[in-house]
């Protein structure tokens, strides 16, 4: 008679040689109750096994474990065998992992809670406590809803994503040093330029690539000064000097101010034109005035003037 989950025979009444059938299921359970396999998908026997040495079979085992793909092997004094019932759980000391039968062995799903450390496809460390390679990352609802939150501990904190090209930044948003959320951008990962900022307190945008006290130059085109922000405060303007627009994204809005004393020439980048004038040319912006500027492919403005 065996016991129902291991399979271990059991004494008998008046049964001869005892120590024989409890020794056997003390070494049985002696391998269950171990620190964990030492691989599990070994096929071959070990040459030369130590007496306590346990494995899980591979697929197709041959010598002395063929046949028994799946079970624990065992040794002592010789190799014996454990069949596994669904839900055994068993360390394996080769992959650093739980492993779980279940009809054959895969990984265990436990629940995990406080671990100081977890890498996915990859090692975590003391600054990226979670770590994810991976092609894609999925966040799916249990109901309806599906929410993903970031919790920072005072308002002059950050809160953000930060996008990286090679390791080295190049866009991030969230809150950034306050409660207001910022959208900012870099080409190098050192020189940042904040580009959108929405108040919390109302709601209002405020777009943040400004460039103020800009200085005009030139008479032409090509001595003009070059303008590289969105929102531009013009305050030197000699007479018939003047500005560069940059080469504008498809649907990129850009304003320009003449606070100087002279009317300001507002040059395209070469090659380009505004409203309806030639390639090249500028308009001239009186004293006092600005121009929200449209761009509707990557070579053409249309300036809105305001009063």
């Amino acid at each position: 008679m065996t016991n129902p989950h291991l399979g271990f025979s059991l004494l008998s009444l008046s049964q001869s040689s005892k120590e024989i059938t409890a020794n056997a299921a003390l070494l049985a359970l002696d391998a269950l109750m171990n620190m964990g396999v030492i691989s599990r998908d070994t096929t071959t026997p070990p040459v030369s096994p130590a007496d306590g040495d346990v494995y899980i079979v591979g697929s197709s085992a041959t010598g002395a474990w063929l046949g028994k793909d799946a079970m624990i092997a065992y040794y002592q004094s010789g190799w014996n065998f454990i069949v596994p019932r669904q839900g055994l759980t068993v360390w394996s000391i080769a992959d650093a992992a739980l492993y779980t039968y279940t009809g054959s062995w895969g990984a265990s799903a436990a629940v995990l809670q406080n671990l100081s450390l977890l890498g996915v496809n990859g090692t975590a460390d003391a600054t990226n406590k979670l770590m994810v390679a991976s092609a894609a990352v999925l966040f799916n609802n249990i109901g309806n809803n599906v929410q993903v939150k970031i919790n920072k501990n005072a308002s002059g904190d950050n809160a953000s994503f930060l996008y990286q090209t090679g390791f080295s930044g190049r866009a991030e948003f969230g809150t950034l040093g306050d409660d207001n959320f910022t959208l900012k951008v870099s080409a190098d990962g050192s020189s940042w330029n904040n580009g959108l900022k929405i108040l919390a307190s109302s709601g209002r945008v405020a777009y943040k690539a400004i460039a103020t006290g800009v200085a005009a130059a030139g008479t032409t085109q090509g001595t003009a000064t070059a303008l590289t922000r969105q929102l531009n405060e013009v305050t030197t303007v000699a007479a018939s000097s003047g500005v560069v627009l940059p080469s504008p994204e498809a649907g990129e809005v850009l304003t320009v101010i003449n606070a100087g004393a002279n009317a300001l020439n507002v040059y395209p980048a070469s090659g380009h034109s505004i409203n309806a004038l030639a390639v090249n040319a500028a308009f001239s912006l009186a004293v006092g005035k600005a121009v929200r500027l449209v761009s509707v492919s990557a070579s053409k403005w249309y300036g809105i003037l305001g009063a």
